[in-house]
């Protein structure tokens, strides 16, 4: 039988043990050389694994328990410290935040430091001391390199708010939460807000109020932040921070600011989390973070060696052209027959003529464009060709069977953009991209493709710049495609001089040019990624690229298996002068059409989507608006589709339609309509040029007047420049183009009873109004009233695409012109006698076109296209005076190159300079320098 005593005798023996234990932890040894002190204790624990630490500089997020704690207890600590150190004791590395996980004895003794976890990982930044209320985290982020600005992180320890993940599913889910784990040692993470100081950016917009931006916009953002010390950073409690910089302070809540209204010179980083990849390649990265990337591209290369050795013997043996699987790509059975070729339009020079081929004999369509543009996935500027067009050929005649796609576009139709991953690359002070097409109206519904970029920053620290935010500076001899301000597109390799010029608004690079002037590898590289140190770079896998064609055409570049050789074989067959390696392997690399439009508006497909390449979907972030998408290709392994109509982690291209003419046909009011009229007119004037000047038309706006015609003629500011005319017959000012229109207002001043005067002014390619100059060198095109008492013409610009529309009544009768029913009428007055309701006709017609500005005239303008000819086709002088306008012809924005005075310099001098690295500072070693690329 139990004796009674039996569980007092357990109890003491149990407390015997406690006690024991107790004592043991008290008596072992403490790490950090013995300190007492647990921060200089953990300090010196630091510098014995490679972190240089003071201890002023360890925050405890948990300080000591005290108590009766046998085997001590977890806590936590944020220190500010640096890998490496230089010669003479120097810090060798800029400080980054570290998260310890420790244990101390209930006296507070350092007993074990278990994981250390970098926060931060600013490539090109001090971190400043942290302050701490509760689990909010605050510090500044000072950069060490030019055109970056200072940031304010806070961190939440707690735990992540997973934004945006409603829709994941429970695989994505873990895979955060593995990704979490491995980055901080913690499943669910630690959240964190970013805040860029960019005081330049209130003084350009004129705005330093809260809320003085339209929420949702994405404004072009300046480089240059205030004196990085002149930032500070505290925590009110922990859902308030404070930031001063530059005299001025603010009040952020550290929670829910998405909904919060920021000073205009605060930037807030996108919160919401990018979802993860493929099992795939969210594995492979999982894996790098564990072996390191020299024993991931050793595997990788194994890998693609060996698949290619067995397709290769497979074409030897069973004759494979490729043809079957092109077909299967391209969403057919079989090949199609070939087909007449779209003509070349002389006066655009588009599309180009087709490719020849590399591998013969050639299959069928080999070559030759095929257009994507005017359907359900594409949409096709009005009154233009399509814009995009796309073409496969085979580059590899070893192996015939594979292939490259190519999607070529008109750049003076679309504009390129660059956009920064949520997660890459990240900034040189920590700041991400927000990983999202803006979500406005404007934007979303002229975006027609988005595709990959350039390598993550681990694989060179290439460049990259988006939207006027530097994330990584540019390296030397770098193979660059970058935007100017004007939306122009351009190509180069960046010189020895790291200066982003002021032209410059967002540029991306990756590695050396691959071809230049149709010749493959001008730098010399032996390493095109895949394969690692000292192996011969012939791995076949997914490559990509984009270049600049000899026709002043981008084209963008994917391969499925192919070698560098063989992308750049396509890219010499395109006629490429600047062609550019970009990202590679499957499912990071690939490109997408889509086609927005409000709901409902989106032009019925008439079948049944094909799931595994097409999609249609609501835009998130935007209300009322959908998208359909497609792949360039079927077989194509991109993950997460559709990636970039949503919040991405990588970096990417999108591209969108400009503002062009002629544009969409003005629909007839009055019945019944006559034959062409309302259909801009482009052809037979003075363009010079392509994208057009000028479009013409005549319309019929009032239904109970059919007989009143109103002529209408629209402007792009995009494609002239403006100056006062001078002397009669002057000719245009040197360096000026030619002569796209002659204006003169006379002597018009606003008539009694119109009310206050104002202008229509042109400047930096741009129309508005404003009753004095805008800017400085705004050139005055017609002066009028805005009210339109006694209008008989009147002047607007269009809110949403910026063009110049005249109108004025024409005289009332039949055309005689051949080539339409309302065309201009050379025998007939220019304009029609004044009616009284002409001037509320006259408003409300540029009120429906969207034209938010107005002036009206009291006479009509004297109108000289070409400067001899006007609205109605008759013959005349150009008009003369001090009042009198030239509009010359500009180039528009399209694509060229830049720094084209860059030289081809060996190895020895181009590759030490891309090896600097921005986070490590080292300068190479002579080995390295001799060999190989690494």
């Amino acid at each position: 039988m139990q004796s009674p005593k039996t569980p007092s005798l357990r109890r003491e023996r149990i407390g015997i043990l406690v006690l024991c234990a107790s004592a043991a932890v008290a008596m072992s040894p403490a790490v950090g050389g013995g300190a007492r002190d647990r921060s200089t204790a953990l300090a010196a624990e630091l510098a014995e694994r490679g972190v240089a630490a003071a201890a002023g500089d360890v925050v405890w997020v948990d300080p000591p328990r005290g108590g009766l704690r046998p085997f001590g207890t977890d806590a936590r600590a944020v220190v500010r410290g640096a890998r490496g150190v230089r010669a003479g004791g120097e810090r060798g590395e800029p400080t980054d935040l570290y998260l310890v996980d420790a244990r101390l004895s209930p006296e507070g003794v350092l007993l074990d430091v278990s994981a250390i976890h970098n926060l931060t990982e600013t490539s090109g930044a001090d971190e400043s001391k942290p302050v701490l209320r509760g689990e909010a985290l605050a510090y500044v982020s000072r950069p060490l390199i030019e055109a970056a600005s200072p940031t304010v992180h806070v961190l939440e320890l707690d735990g992540q708010q997973l934004s945006g993940g409603a829709d994941w599913s429970l695989v994505e889910r873990l895979q955060h939460a593995v990704t979490s784990w491995q980055a901080t040692g913690r499943l669910r993470g630690i959240g964190r807000r970013t805040f860029a100081i960019d005081l330049a950016r209130s003084e350009e917009n004129g705005a330093e109020e809260p809320g003085a931006e339209e929420s949702g916009a994405e404004a072009p953002r300046s480089r240059r932040g205030p004196d990085a010390g002149d930032v500070a950073v505290a925590l009110e409690d922990d859902s308030a921070v404070v930031v001063r910089a530059g005299g001025r302070e603010a009040r952020l809540p550290v929670r829910g600011v998405d909904d919060a209204a920021l000073p205009a010179w605060i930037r807030a980083e996108a919160s919401e989390v990018a979802r993860p990849g493929n099992l795939v390649t969210w594995a492979v990265d999982r894996v790098r973070l564990v072996i390191g990337d020299a024993a991931m591209q050793t595997v990788k290369a194994v890998a693609f060696t060996a698949l290619d050795f067995v397709l290769r013997n497979k074409e030897a043996v069973t004759g494979d052209t490729g043809a079957e699987d092109i077909a299967a790509d391209l969403g057919q059975s079989e090949l199609d027959p070939p087909v007449r070729q779209i003509p070349i339009d002389p006066e655009i020079g588009w599309p180009p003529a087709r490719l020849e081929p590399w591998v013969t004999p050639p299959l069928p369509g080999e070559g030759q464009w095929n257009p994507q543009g005017g359907d359900a996935f594409v949409r096709q500027l009005d009154g233009l060709p399509p814009a995009f067009m796309t073409t496969f050929l085979r580059t590899d005649r070893s192996r015939k069977a594979t292939r490259v796609y190519i999607a070529l576009w008109d750049p003076r139709q679309v504009e390129l953009h660059m956009m920064a991953g949520t997660v890459e690359p990240k900034g040189a002070t920590g700041e991400a991209g927000p990983g999202l097409i803006p979500r406005t109206p404007e934007v979303m519904k002229r975006v027609v493709a988005a595709s990959n970029a350039g390598f993550q920053a681990m694989h060179g620290e290439f460049g990259m710049m988006a939207d006027g935010v530097m994330y990584l500076p540019p390296k030397p001899y770098a193979a660059t495609v970058a935007v100017r301000r004007d939306g122009s597109t351009v190509f180069g390799s960046w010189s020895e001089d790291e200066t982003v010029p002021e032209w410059m608004l967002s540029f991306r690079q990756n590695m050396t040019v691959m071809v230049e002037d149709e010749k493959w590898n001008p730098f010399g590289r032996t390493w095109w990624g895949g394969t690692p140190p000292g192996w011969a770079d012939k791995t076949h896998t997914v490559r990509t690229g984009i270049c600049l064609t000899r026709e002043r055409f981008v084209a963008y570049f994917y391969g499925a298996d192919v070698s560098p050789e063989a992308l750049a074989q396509a890219m010499i067959q395109a006629r490429c002068s600047y062609g550019i390696a970009l990202d590679m392997n499957a499912g990071h690399s690939g490109l997408e059409f889509y086609r927005v439009a409000p709901s409902g508006e989106l032009p019925p497909l008439g079948r049944p989507l094909q799931g595994e390449w097409e999609t249609e979907g609501d835009v998130s972030g935007l209300s009322g608006y959908r998208f359909r998408g497609r792949r360039l290709i079927r077989g194509m392994g991109l993950m997460n589709f559709p990636r970039y109509i949503r919040r991405e982690a990588r970096d990417f291209f999108y591209m969108t339609l400009r503002h062009l003419l002629p544009g969409p046909p003005l629909a007839p009011r009055a019945a019944p309509a006559v034959a062409g009229e309302g259909a801009w007119r482009t052809q037979g004037l003075p363009q010079h040029g392509f994208p057009y000047a000028l479009a013409l038309t005549e319309i019929r706006p009032d239904p109970a007047r059919p007989d009143v015609r109103l002529r209408v003629l629209k402007v792009d500011p995009r494609t002239v420049a403006a100056a006062p005319l001078g002397e009669p017959g002057a000719p245009p000012p040197a360096g000026a183009g030619a002569t796209v229109a002659v204006f003169s207002d006379g002597a018009a001043t606003p008539g009694a009873g119109q009310g206050e005067g104002s202008s229509i002014w042109h400047s930096a390619g741009s129309f508005s109004a404003s009753p004095t100059s805008p800017v400085r060198g705004a050139v005055r095109i017609a002066t009028g009233a805005l009210g339109s008492a006694r209008a008989v013409a009147a002047l607007g610009v269009n809110d949403e695409d910026g063009m110049l529309i005249y109108v004025e009544r024409a005289a009332a009768g039949p055309s005689s012109a051949p080539d339409a029913a309302l065309a201009p009428d050379a025998s007939a007055p220019p304009t029609a006698p004044a009616d009284p309701r002409d001037a509320k006709l006259l408003q409300d017609f540029l009120a429906g076109l969207g034209c938010s500005s107005r002036i009206y005239l009291p006479r009509p303008l004297s109108v000289a296209l070409g400067g001899d000819t006007d609205l109605a086709g008759a013959a005349v002088h150009p008009p003369s005076g001090p009042r009198a306008v030239r509009l010359t012809r500009a180039e528009a924005p399209g694509a060229g190159r830049m720094f084209e005075s860059t030289p081809i310099v060996p190895h020895s001098v181009w590759y030490p300079l891309q090896q600097k690295r921005v986070r490590y500072f080292k300068k190479p070693k002579k080995e390295e320098t001799a060999g190989g690329d690494p």
